[in-house]
């Protein structure tokens, strides 16, 4: 018995694979130079450890409401909204170091993945 909607390959699966792929790398590589201009500019302990409680808080929080907005709304749409986020608090970020504005408590308020 064959369903109507199963696909009949993987392309679909591997593009979305990748683009996911693409962007958790590019958050997390982002988090990384974060971390490194953070402590370049500081030498501190504790702006890193703010940076990286703020940065997985959008996380915990986000996996207590996961299940029942997966549920509720279609998949394709919140990764690509939680995409979009993500994307938008890098460019701000670059914006802010490109006009040399940035400070250690403009990544609190940024959610990255």
């Amino acid at each position: 018995m064959k369903s109507e909607n199963r696909p009949t390959n993987l392309n679909t699966f591997f593009i979305v694979w990748s683009g996911q792929l693409v962007s958790t790398l590019g958050s997390e590589m982002t988090n990384f130079a974060m971390t490194i201009w953070a402590w370049e500019l500081t030498e501190k302990a504790t702006p890193l450890s703010l940076i990286f409680f703020f940065s997985r808080l959008p996380r915990v929080i986000a996996a207590i409401f996961a299940g029942l907005l997966v549920d509720r709304y279609n998949r394709k749409h919140l990764m690509m909204l939680g995409d979009t986020v993500a994307g938008v608090s890098t460019l701000v970020i670059l914006f802010l170091l490109l006009r040399e504005n940035l400070a250690i408590w403009h990544f609190y308020l940024t959610f990255r993945r």
